[in-house]
Order: C-alpha cells, then structure tokens, then sequence
C-alpha cells in the first residue's frame, strides 16, 4: 500500500482509569498549543492559555490487549473523519444563519430588511444548532468516529 492510501492518524496519549469486560474508561487531558513556539512567554494567547485549567475527557474504548487501571495507552482517531465532523459542527450553524441573514435581506423591503435579516439569521443559526445535534445523535456512536487503542505507551 503506497502511503498516499493509508489514512492519516491523530494519537493521543490516554490514563485508562477502569477496566470492564474488553471495554476501558480512558482520560484524555486537552492541550493547548500555546506555549510550544518561541514567542510563548511574550503572546498573549500563550498567558490566556496557562490562566485556564486544563481540561480533561473521559471515554469507552475498547481494548485491544489487557491492560490494568492506571496504564498509560495510545489512541488513534483517523484524521480525515475529525475533520469531517469539525467542518459540520462548525460550518453548518455558521452557513445557516448567512443563509437566513441573506433571505431576509432579500424579501423584505429597506425598512424591514435588517430586522428580517437579524431574524433570520437567528433562525438559520438555530437550524443549524439543531441539526448538529441531530448529526451527532446519527453519527456519535458510529466506530469510524470513535477512537481505538492501538496499543500502550511505551515508556522512553
């Protein structure tokens, strides 16, 4: 297989916190990517980034070796399939309310437009909000979108 056809992989490293019949309680903590530049002490971002603490995620995986609590595994998620869903949850709500904001200024007349334009985009946005989470309910437990261990972490 050439290396154009093999996906590409986002890893991340997760505490496996319980263990249950093949399945694992992982917790991933969310790093930001401030702080790994040069400029990091002089950015502003950097600081807002260290003001807040960092966030940690737990979730199912399912176990591909035994492992006990308190294991540090490695988790794949193919990359093509995050920013599939990035691009729905975000861009959805976002085309939504351009849209709705778009139909109000053209069908109503210049004393209605911007109110018919804040409206409907109001609406669109909320539209949008809905059927994110309609996709999510759909899509959220499929295994293309859910992470696999590929194995523990090695310790150098």
């Amino acid at each position: 297989m050439s290396q154009f056809n093999k996906p590409s992989l986002i890893i991340e490293t997760a505490k496996v916190i319980a263990v249950d019949q093949g399945m694992a309680t992982v917790e991933c903590v969310s790093k930001s990517a401030c702080g790994s530049c040069g400029s990091a002490e002089h950015c502003g971002n950097s600081s807002l980034a260290k003001a807040f603490p960092k966030r940690t995620h737990q979730l199912q995986v399912e176990l591909t070796e035994s492992v006990e609590p308190g294991e540090q595994i490695e988790l794949a998620l193919n990359a093509k399939n995050m920013l599939h869903s990035a691009l729905v949850i975000y861009l959805m709500p976002l085309l939504l309310l351009i849209a709705g904001a778009g139909i109000g200024k053209a069908m109503f007349d210049s004393n209605l437009q911007e109110l018919a334009s804040i409206l409907l985009g109001g609406v669109g946005l909320a539209c949008g909000f809905i059927l994110v989470k309609l996709y999510s309910k759909r899509h959220g437990q499929s295994q293309r979108f859910r992470p696999r261990m590929i194995g523990r972490k090695s310790l150098s």
